[in-house]
């Protein structure tokens, strides 16, 4: 079996770390929204949503530059051209089915393995895919990502 080199090793144990960092961040913070913040926008809410779920490998700016993004086997894509790769319409539908399961997107898995919505469901205590927490969270990380799209 061929070692992996040092420095490839190191950044790869960092991107865990930050990964995981994030995680247990996201879920403080999720769980607090779930108590609900009626001032803040669905966008803002997304937009942190966002910062603990995505930005590790899409980057703060969702251009696909995130700081474990170098590490993984795909490289995250930019998510402020979504519209503009889909003939300059936002396709909601899909993006919502994407958070919730995955996807066709290998990075992310398949539907066989949800990925966000399945987190989303048991951070909000539900314990099931589909709870009230869930969907909420899905439909504000959506508005999010609607809108960054690169006008």
């Amino acid at each position: 079996m061929a070692a992996i080199a040092p420095a490839k090793a190191k950044r790869a144990n960092a991107g865990i770390i930050i990964a995981a960092l994030s995680i247990l961040v996201a879920t403080a913070f999720v769980t607090a929204v779930g108590a609900k913040t009626p001032a803040a926008s669905e966008a803002s809410l997304g937009q942190l949503l966002f910062a603990g779920h995505c930005a590790q490998c899409h980057g703060a700016d969702g251009k696909g530059n995130g700081p474990i993004a170098d590490v993984l086997k795909v490289a995250p894509s930019d998510l402020t051209t979504i519209s503009k790769r889909s003939g300059g319409e936002f396709p909601a539908e899909r993006i919502v089915e994407t958070i919730r399961y995955g996807g066709n997107v290998t990075a992310h898995g398949t539907r066989d393995m949800p990925i966000w919505g399945k987190v989303f469901s048991v951070q909000g205590g539900s314990g099931k895919r589909g709870g009230a927490f869930s969907r909420r969270a899905v439909i504000q990380l959506k508005d999010y990502l609607e809108s960054i799209q690169q006008r």
